[in-house]
């Protein structure tokens, strides 16, 4: 009895090791999907996890895990080292990256993957915010010349937008202050500085420190001139207007409060494979609809989801573009013939492209 017994045992050892051993079994490991965003304080993390639920229950082969890091810049290094498998990044950073120029200057010997355009989700623009009580003193942007004016976090997509609209298309000097995001109303009540740069998403949503700013004092806009909106323009930078009503919590002291707008998205690398992504798109197509209910920044990829891949990658066509998205813009009708489809080497002859053109 007692040998029957061990015996029992000893198969039910051998079954048992084998389920956690063997990769073909019932309980394989899952892909690890490592999800890339900006801080806390940023949209990008407050709705990461509206988005990650979605894929989860869609994708179930796929260990998601959100990751946040201090800037969106410092996430997309990390990316390019490897230890993410999608990246949270923006056309004016895009550009910055490819060109190897400002942030990344010196940063190519560690690159290990490159991310390529995969999906894009909204907008964020970008505007400029003083107190009531500056409101003769800084008319117009062209009035902040010189002033202190923390521009959003540095590292941030915005942060950079921003300053190529204000200094390097407008020709203004603007000296940034570095702050804690959620410590804007504080900066400026001190004279810290003379003004802030705030963000809204698809113009009717504020990420949480600009909320906390919104919240915290009455604010009063600082627009850009007509002479310097057309000179934006020229320079291929569409400003935008945004929603007061939707976005404030209160008037901001102008009829209409303008933006600088530019495409966001989460982005892959070759390394992730083209079906993979393919389905992704699939099923934000089918559950973006509910991401508009949570979030109002969705309601224009809602509205049109496989036209806004479109605008996403006509903001910035020197990136090539995923196999997986362009597969399924293809699929779409959609698909422009002067894109490229990533592949290493026409990933190598857009950074070479574009390190010439920066020159």
């Amino acid at each position: 009895m007692k040998k029957v017994t061990l015996g029992f045992v000893l198969v039910l050892s051998v079954v048992l090791v084998s389920a956690f051993a063997m990769p073909d079994s019932a309980v394989a490991q899952k892909k690890m999907w490592r999800w890339g965003t900006a801080d806390p304080a940023s949209f990008g993390y407050r709705i990461g996890g509206f988005m990650t639920d979605i894929l989860r229950k869609s994708m179930p082969d796929y260990d998601i895990t959100i990751y946040p890091y201090a800037s969106t810049t410092a996430n997309v290094k990390s990316f390019l080292v490897g230890d993410l498998e999608s990246v949270y990044s923006a056309e004016p950073g895009l550009r910055k990256l490819y060109s190897f120029t400002k942030p990344f200057k010196g940063f190519e010997p560690n690159v290990k993957q490159m991310p390529v355009q995969s999906f894009w989700c909204y907008t964020i623009e970008t505007h400029i915010m003083t107190l009531p009580k500056n409101k003769d003193k800084f008319r117009t942007w062209q009035d902040l010349d010189g002033k202190k004016i923390f521009m959003t976090k540095s590292g941030y997509m915005a942060h950079i937008s921003i300053f190529k609209a204000m200094r390097d298309i407008c020709g203004l000097d603007i000296k940034h202050v570095e702050i804690d995001t959620t410590k804007m109303a504080d900066a400026l009540t001190a004279g810290t500085v003379d003004a802030v740069a705030t963000r809204t998403t698809s113009r009717v949503t504020l990420p949480t420190g600009d909320k906390m700013l919104d919240i915290a004092t009455p604010l009063q806009a600082v627009n850009p001139t007509p002479a310097q909106i057309k000179k934006l323009s020229a320079a291929g930078v569409t400003v935008v207007e945004i929603d007061i009503k939707k976005a404030f919590t209160r008037d901001v002291g102008v009829d209409k409060l303008y933006g600088v707008p530019f495409y966001f998205g989460y982005h892959h690398g070759l390394r992730f494979p083209a079906e993979d992504v393919y389905s992704v798109l699939q099923v934000f197509e089918k559950g973006v609809g509910d991401l508009a209910k949570l979030e109002p920044a969705f309601a224009p990829l809602a509205k049109d989801f496989a036209g806004y891949q479109v605008l996403g990658i006509r903001s910035i066509p020197e990136v090539p573009v995923h196999p997986g998205l362009a597969k399924y813009l293809k699929e779409k009708g959609l698909w422009d013939s002067s894109w490229t489809i990533a592949t290493e080497g026409t990933i190598k002859a857009a950074i070479d492209a574009m390190k010439a053109k920066a020159r």
